[in-house]
């Protein structure tokens, strides 16, 4: 806790916990209710955080005075002490009031971001263990963490070891969260995306090789490195060209294998139109007239002859027919005269 010899609480009249709350570097804190420090159940576990404990709480509540505390390592132990207390203080109902009128009036300062434009900021720890490490900043806005502004003196008191010698453990990880959650209408509009900075040379911004370099580099290693990206530049141009040159290239190869492939198929088309000649020489051969009928001569002449044959096959046939037809009549003629005969007999 920021204190040392110079700020010792011999020879002052007021209270202590204002006298500690005066303290150069020590505007962040607020003063803790007497009746919050005399209640036990909030003081839970903290008597084996510091020695001393009870003489250190006597202290704080001016139970004995500053001419019976003139150990340095009395008031170094209560000031750990307080702080402890401080933190459990500023999470209740009543210690977020307080912190929250010191908000308003911009004690805690002010976010060093220019975008930020002036946001008021709120203290925070890092770690919950005195001794870890110093109180930081915390801002709504940017939601950044950044070390705290120089103090400004206060004339009335004594000078101390200023705000960087201040615990982050007085103030905790909870506060400024809990804070804004419980006071939402302060919570201020995030930063716009397109808000951050851009850095500029002659109006113009810095390319990002840039960079790359080191910052130890002249003028020349400057120009250099200039000339370089320009070369790449020109190279991957040149590359471009080359590879749509090549495009172009394969574009015209495929059309003219494509017309290619069309002037094949129309030639082997063609030769299709001719097969109804070679189906009328067919026909020919075989001796069929295309439009139907038959032609003259050749194997016509011996289809005729075949169909004559086959009619003179069927005469034959027939005459067969009635020859046997004509015999058996006969018979029965005679078989009929033979019974008439008999029947003549007979009588």
């Amino acid at each position: 806790m920021a204190y040392n010899e110079d700020s010792s609480a011999s020879g002052h009249d007021e209270p202590w916990i204002q006298w500690f709350c005066g303290l150069k570097g020590h505007e962040m804190f607020c003063e803790v209710e007497r009746s919050y420090i005399e209640d036990g159940f909030n003081l839970y576990g903290l008597r084996t955080c510091v020695s001393n404990f009870s003489d250190c709480l006597d202290l704080i509540l001016d139970r004995i005075g500053p001419d019976d505390s003139d150990d340095s390592h009395l008031t170094q132990s209560a000031c750990t002490l307080y702080g402890l207390i401080h933190a459990r203080y500023i999470i209740t109902a009543h210690g977020l009031d307080a912190m929250y009128n010191k908000y308003a009036s911009k004690e805690f300062g002010t976010c060093p971001l220019v975008q930020c434009a002036g946001q008021p900021v709120l203290p925070v720890g890092l770690k919950d263990e005195m001794g870890a490490d110093t109180v930081k900043i915390f801002c709504p806005k940017c939601q950044c963490v950044y070390h705290p502004p120089p103090v400004r003196s206060r004339s009335s008191h004594h000078g101390g070891a200023g705000v960087a010698g201040v615990d982050g453990a007085a103030f905790g990880t909870t506060f400024p969260h809990l804070f804004l959650m419980t006071f939402s209408n302060l919570v201020p509009d995030p930063l716009p995306q397109d808000s951050a900075y851009i850095p500029r040379v002659f109006g113009f911004r810095v390319h990002s090789s840039a960079r790359q370099r080191g910052s130890g580099g002249s003028n020349t290693s400057s120009l250099s490195s200039a000339s370089a990206t320009r070369q790449k530049q020109q190279q991957q141009q040149q590359q471009q060209r080359e590879s749509n040159n090549a495009n172009t290239a394969d574009n015209n190869r495929r059309s003219s294998s494509v017309g290619k492939r069309s002037l094949e198929s129309k030639d082997k088309i063609e030769p299709s139109a001719a097969a109804p000649s070679e189906i009328v020489q067919d026909q020919e051969a075989t001796g069929l007239n295309p439009k139907g009928g038959e032609r003259k001569g050749g194997t016509a002449t011996n289809a005729l002859a075949a169909t004559e044959d086959s009619s003179a096959k069927i005469t034959k046939s027939g005459k067969r027919k009635n020859d046997n037809e004509s015999g058996n009549s006969i018979n029965n003629n005679k078989k009929s005269n033979g019974d008439k005969r008999r029947r003549k007999v007979d009588n």
